[in-house]
């Protein structure tokens, strides 16, 4: 992979991963409903812009696309080999899943329980958001990456949903293109595709976002497979993903979305293409230029960057709950003053360097892990 498209993507990781964590930061900090109708900071503006649900919303189809570039890609790269790849390829995808997940449900589980009985001044924990999330079932199903799809999350960590579809198209993807591995044996690969096939409708058939991430997946997946960008500049390349964001940002709010449903599925596809294509600009273009992308710390953040998403929202709650026992949840709710957004960042810091200590308790143990298990397959 080229030099300034795997910093491209390292940047994406973990700026991805904030903008998620800044949009649920605000969701529980600030309070910014006077924010269209009495006058603030600059600053104030350009962080109700940067931290909207849109903001995060469209990270999450980033990481979507991206996922199936990076993973999708290589499984159409290996089906073309003349050698087996599934045994190989499952083990580097659990490995990659499970370091995480598991730590990531006990951590859950254990800030939940303290929150419970330590802040007992909030009522965050018992809200509607949360209530019936805290089940032994649920904790289950979420190991078996069905939250967000068949179930619930478990306890306060709504955002794994995306790691559950993310999960299933990493096991569905490369059986429905068994069909093309001629190197395995015909039975092999008929019972493969049937069983991706099988996998694939049973996920599909309960109301999620399961279908329509698979199809922003695979536009991923299948770019590898463009010969070039349909806009080959870098420059206006990057400059139409911002252009397109911020249109989207702008006008795919509400009121548009209960007006016309499927407006808000169009943004999310032409978003992915504006990112598919500054992707393949990447991949084509010259090795040198865009010197922010050289420095060694986009790697450094992109390296937690999993971490950081998979155990945010917990840590946010708790923080916010203990916030309410602290000060009270009508000053934390009150209309957003310069301590609240002192607060605010001070919790997001707090998460990020939280994030970090965790990752190397787990992510980073990734290829340690993965070269034990070899030995056992």
């Amino acid at each position: 992979m080229p030099f300034l498209l795997s910093q491209l993507i390292e940047a994406f990781r973990w700026m991805g991963a904030l903008a998620v964590v800044g949009l649920h930061a605000t969701n529980l900090f600030l309070n910014q409903a006077d924010i269209m109708s009495a006058s603030h900071a600059a600053p104030v503006y350009l962080w109700w812009f940067l931290t909207g649900f849109e903001s995060g919303h469209q990270a999450v189809v980033g990481f979507f696309v991206l996922s199936g570039y990076l993973v999708g890609g290589a499984v159409l790269a290996r089906i073309r080999e003349p050698r087996p790849f599934l045994k190989d390829y499952y083990l580097h995808r659990f490995t990659r899943v499970y370091v995480v997940l598991i730590p990531t449900l006990l951590l859950t589980l254990l800030l939940d329980i303290l929150g419970c009985h330590l802040f007992t001044s909030s009522a965050l924990y018992e809200g509607a958001m949360f209530k019936g999330h805290y089940s032994g079932s649920l904790f289950f199903t979420s190991l078996l990456n069905l939250q967000g799809i068949y179930f619930e999350f478990f306890g306060t960590n709504g955002p794994l949903w995306s790691l559950a579809c993310e999960f299933w198209y990493y096991i569905t993807f490369p059986l429905l293109l068994m069909l093309f591995a001629k190197h395995y044996p015909s039975k092999i690969r008929l019972m493969s595709f049937t069983l991706g096939l099988l996998l694939f409708f049973f996920l599909l058939t309960p109301e999620s976002w399961f279908g329509f991430g698979f199809l922003l997946w695979s536009m991923g997946a299948f770019a590898t497979l463009i010969p070039r960008a349909l806009l080959r500049s870098r420059i206006l390349s990057l400059a139409l993903l911002v252009c397109v964001l911020v249109i989207i940002r702008l006008l795919v709010r509400g009121p548009t979305i209960e007006a016309c449903p499927l407006i808000s599925r169009f943004a999310d596809i032409l978003a992915a293409g504006a990112f598919v294509n500054l992707l393949l600009t990447f991949r084509d273009g010259p090795k040198l230029g865009f010197r922010i992308l050289e420095s060694n710390k986009h790697k450094v953040f992109a390296d937690f960057s999993f971490s950081l998403y998979a155990v945010h929202m917990p840590l946010l709650v708790f923080m916010r709950a203990a916030a309410d026992q602290i000060f009270g949840e009508r000053r934390v709710l009150q209309l957003a003053q310069l301590e609240n957004y002192l607060l605010a960042i001070a919790v997001i810091f707090t998460v990020i360097f939280s994030a970090y200590i965790f990752s190397q308790l787990t992510e980073a143990k990734t290829f340690a892990a993965r070269s034990r298990l070899k030995h056992f397959f």
